[in-house]
């Protein structure tokens, strides 16, 4: 059986019309009746699910970069699972933040079957790397999102 052809990798970073895949962009999500400012930080609160006050220290951070010292600073109280769950609450969080915003939702289904790259030189984890062959976990993150809206009828 033949498979449908991909198309080129689609190619994303901080800047230009995808811009808002990143999990720092300026989108706000709604969790649990709380308005977090980026699904960044919503992620980073989700390393603290027994400390309540901690996530809401996170939470009220309103610069993206304050709150990523600001998480490093409690690193003492990550719940201790948090190396086995992290890929898939990421992937959560981006679910719910696509879920919430229309335009960006369209903007992912528009990729079709694509590859989703995260193209960030500095980040060999998240994205692809100084040399192109990193694990790009979040370009994954998104195919597998874009998954699921499709398989909710998302179109």
């Amino acid at each position: 059986m033949p498979v449908p052809d991909r198309g080129p990798p689609v190619k994303f970073d901080h800047t230009g019309e995808l811009s808002g895949f990143v999990n720092h962009s300026q989108h706000r999500v709604m969790y649990k009746n709380k308005m977090y400012p980026t699904a960044m930080h919503l992620l980073e609160a989700m390393k603290f699910t027994e400390h309540p006050k901690l996530q809401e220290r996170i939470r009220k951070c309103t610069d993206v970069g304050d709150m990523y010292p600001l998480s490093a600073s409690f690193q003492d109280h990550v719940r201790p699972d948090w190396g086995q769950v992290f890929l898939r609450t990421m992937e959560d969080v981006l679910y719910i933040k696509f879920k919430q915003h229309p335009s960006l939702r369209a903007l992912l289904l528009r990729t079709g079957l694509a590859d989703i790259v995260y193209a960030d030189a500095n980040d060999a984890y998240w994205g692809h790397g100084p040399s192109g062959d990193g694990a790009n976990e979040l370009g994954k993150a998104l195919v597998r999102v874009r998954d699921r809206l499709r398989a909710e009828g998302e179109r």
